[in-house]
């Protein structure tokens, strides 16, 4: 059971906080956190909008995550301790995992589409 609830809503969570951090603008250009590439790491000019965006995203999957695994354990309370664990786990890791691939078509799309 302590496994659901780090996988299925304090993970989420802590996503959700650091989304938080990356819309406003509260993480500077670093090495661990956020979207690091040589360009945004060398210009704060394009390391806080794209770490705005991706932050958007994220905050987005995170509550996604939070209300699939929500409705899961609702749903289906009969089902077996390890189903629901591995529907959690889905449920927690597609959505950032999407948001993420959202935030890399964005950043490499063409300046004149933006």
């Amino acid at each position: 059971m302590t496994k659901l609830v780090l996988i299925g809503y304090v993970a989420p969570l802590a996503v959700l906080v650091v989304a938080t951090l990356l819309i406003r603008d509260m993480i500077p250009p670093n090495r661990i956190l956020g979207f690091r590439t040589e360009d945004t790491l060398s210009d704060p000019e394009l390391w806080y909008p794209a770490n705005r965006f991706m932050g958007r995203c994220l905050a987005v999957a995170a509550i996604v995550s939070l209300a699939f695994n929500l409705a899961l354990w609702w749903a289906v309370p009969e089902w077996p301790l390890d189903r629901i664990e591995s529907w959690t786990t889905a449920g927690t890791v597609i959505p950032p995992f999407v948001a993420i691939l959202w935030s890399v078509r964005d950043y490499l799309r063409p300046p004149t589409l933006h």
